[in-house]
């Protein structure tokens, strides 16, 4: 099943201040996508020098933090080929967007959203 969606484009311009909001998404996505990063670092030299019996709780965060720097990977990947179907032939492909994304369940979520739209 192919998912489409329709964007009136009244002109050049309009698809081309879509592309650039998408790539602007996508790069601020990736930014924060780092910065999970940094924290899930920063956790887990915390996990070194925390006691025993805490360590479970820091491990739960830690699993916390790279699911979400995951997500928005996601997120990002998704965003990046919206903009680049939008660059490439003046409307987005969403089929191929979603395909970029390698977390099974976010693609679905998507998917189903996009579907009721």
């Amino acid at each position: 099943m192919t998912i489409t969606l329709e964007i009136q484009k009244t002109d050049v311009q309009n698809a081309t201040g879509v592309v650039g909001l998408l790539e602007a998404l996508s790069s601020e996505m990736s930014i924060a996508a780092v910065s999970c990063g940094h924290l899930d670092s920063a956790l887990g030299q915390l996990l070194e020098v925390v006691p025993l019996e805490s360590r479970l709780k820091v491990m739960q965060e830690l699993h916390m933090v790279d699911m979400l720097a995951q997500h928005i990977t996601a997120i990002t990947d998704f965003t990046s080929g919206l903009a680049s179907s939008m660059a490439a032939e003046g409307e987005p492909d969403i089929d191929a967007a979603l395909a970029r994304i390698t977390l099974g369940d976010v693609a679905a979520r998507l998917r189903e959203t996009l579907k009721a739209a």
